[in-house]
């Protein structure tokens, strides 16, 4: 029998070693932990089901932990991550440029299940991962670098009295520096009509959805890099704001007709679910019926005391 400890211990023995052993050879080393990515997070999820390093890990704990970590609002990631690697990569072998391209794309995840194991279990993991060939230049490295200060600095700084608005995110694009994710972030503004010279681009650490409508606080600073200052947007604060023509204009299909307005409570716990659950409409759909009756159970009791002093926080969490 093999415990779960041990099968995550297994997979990130081989995972850092073949980091160690072929850094100079990206195609065949994105080949070899390619490989190793589902047994990583079949692990993973049934570690985080079962609570216990030492629970048995087999076949018929994989489905239940996969269905666990599906319902947790902040492992669902595990859940992406593993329909992702199902799709590309789990029964055939990749070419090496094939295989290049999903893991500078998988990076970002294997960052996150670090993190993840480190705050939930208490498993250090992955401790070499900084070493996988990225292969950016240096001018770009040192780019990246300054923005990254400068978004940690104004972390200290408050965020009211910025602009704030409303942008469809159209693209983000992960970048990391010394371990640690940050995004650069392409939007326009949410109006009907727009065209490319609308798009904006602003750097930030917060991990968004590109799913819907947001309201974003934005911040004007500058770096200095390459003997020149440069200015930068950093966006401070996300929400999701889904436009309420928008449900209108879909209720329309099926006939029916809605007034949907922003200040109303039932929008308000909607849009902080979906902000703080980092989740979709569809996954509100596809819920059980005994998840969706708690999560409309929860929003009845998060409405009440909305309307005496604005707390909702108890509903929110059971949301997400």
């Amino acid at each position: 029998m093999i415990t779960v400890g041990e099968q995550i211990q297994r997979v990130d023995e081989a995972i850092c070693q073949n980091i160690a052993s072929l850094t100079d050879q990206r195609a065949l080393l994105s080949q070899n932990l390619l490989a190793q990515l589902r047994n990583l997070v079949e692990g993973v999820a049934v570690r985080l089901h079962t609570g216990q390093d030492d629970a048995e890990f087999n076949y018929a704990a994989i489905d239940p932990g996969l269905a666990f970590v599906k319902t947790r609002a902040r492992l669902n990631l595990l859940g992406k991550f593993h329909k992702l690697i199902q799709i590309s990569a789990s029964h055939y072998t990749l070419d090496g440029d094939s295989s290049e391209r999903l893991m500078l794309k998988y990076y970002e995840y294997l960052l996150r299940i670090r993190t993840l194991l480190k705050d939930n279990c208490g498993i250090s993991a992955l401790a070499n991962l900084e070493s996988f060939p990225i292969d950016l230049d240096p001018s770009l490295r040192e780019y990246h670098s300054k923005i990254a200060a400068r978004i940690n600095a104004l972390r200290s700084t408050p965020v009211d009295g910025n602009p704030r608005a409303r942008y469809y995110i159209h693209k983000t694009r992960p970048f990391f520096v010394n371990g640690r994710i940050y995004y650069e972030v392409t939007f326009y503004r949410a109006v009907n009509k727009v065209n490319k010279t609308d798009r904006m681009i602003a750097f930030t650490d917060i991990d968004m959805t590109d799913r819907y409508a947001a309201m974003l606080t934005l911040q004007h600073d500058a770096i200095d890099v390459l003997d020149q200052t440069m200015p930068i947007t950093v966006i401070r604060a996300w929400e999701v704001s889904i436009r309420p023509c928008e449900f209108d204009n879909f209720a329309r299909l099926f006939g029916i007709f809605t007034d949907i307005r922003t200040s109303s409570p039932e929008y308000v716990y909607l849009m902080r679910g979906l902000t703080a659950g980092a989740g979709s409409l569809l996954d509100l759909i596809d819920m059980p019926d005994d998840q969706y009756s708690a999560t409309k159970a929860c929003f009845i009791s998060w409405s009440e005391p909305l309307a005496d002093d604005g707390d909702g926080q108890d509903g929110l969490e059971a949301y997400g």
